[in-house]
């Protein structure tokens, strides 16, 4: 969870809990007790891949229901919208060059762990579970930050999502230098993934402007780290 953040919004969720200092006064944190808490007095399983589709089914209808509020609200009606006026941001989004460059770059990335695996001692573990954990959510947070960006109501939402995807960018940079130092077999691929992880961020924080000042400048010079010559 970013650490500037005086409040803690679900967009801006790395959702590594175990690692986080932010749980006490996190929603995502709460909820998440709270419906494993459920599960476990209504005898359910919480582990495994049918109790996570059922979790994410539950929350789809939960998210549809708080969206029919909200509509309702701002007086709304869904019924009455005129197709032709509708767009698809997320459509758009798919097809936006920097939504494709963090994409590319988590492809990249995945591949980087499969052939790195089997050369990782306990020395390199930790920044190899960091990779494992953190490239897939930056093409995640890039997306939702590219889709809610024209939409000036919901304009935080993407500031979030692009500021996630930054430190989850940040972090990936740092893991990708610690294992060139480690694995010197492997430094040249993590030097080309840090370039791409460390241009992607450059594009983001270009994009999202709200996404620099100074805690954004000191977590830039956190991931630095220079690679062996």
């Amino acid at each position: 969870m970013p650490f500037f953040m005086e409040i803690l919004p679900f967009n801006a969720c790395d959702y590594r809990c175990e690692r986080c200092l932010e749980t006490e006064r996190c929603a995502v944190f709460r909820m998440g007790k709270e419906r494993d808490e459920r599960n476990f007095a209504l005898g359910r399983e919480t582990e495994g891949i049918e109790a996570a589709l059922r979790d994410v089914k539950e929350i789809f209808a939960e998210t549809t229901e708080m969206l029919l509020e909200k509509a309702e609200e701002m007086g709304i009606d869904l019924d009455e919208m005129d197709d032709t006026e509708r767009r698809d941001p997320f459509e758009e989004a798919k097809q936006d060059p920097l939504y494709q460059q963090a994409y590319d770059f988590m492809i990249r990335t995945r591949a980087f762990l499969e052939r790195a695996e089997p050369l990782i001692t306990p020395a390199g573990q930790e920044f190899y579970e960091d990779v494992v954990w953190h490239h897939t959510i930056v093409p995640a947070k890039t997306f939702r930050a590219i889709g809610s960006d024209d939409e000036p109501e919901i304009r935080f939402d993407a500031v979030n999502s692009a500021a996630a995807a930054i430190k989850s960018l940040t972090i990936c940079i740092m893991a990708f230098g610690e294992l060139a130092l480690r694995y010197p077999e492997i430094s040249e691929e993590c030097r080309g993934l840090s370039k791409t992880a460390a241009d992607i961020k450059r594009a983001l924080r270009e994009r999202f402007t709200e996404c620099s000042g100074r805690q954004f400048e000191a977590d830039e010079s956190r991931g630095s780290l220079d690679f062996p010559a």
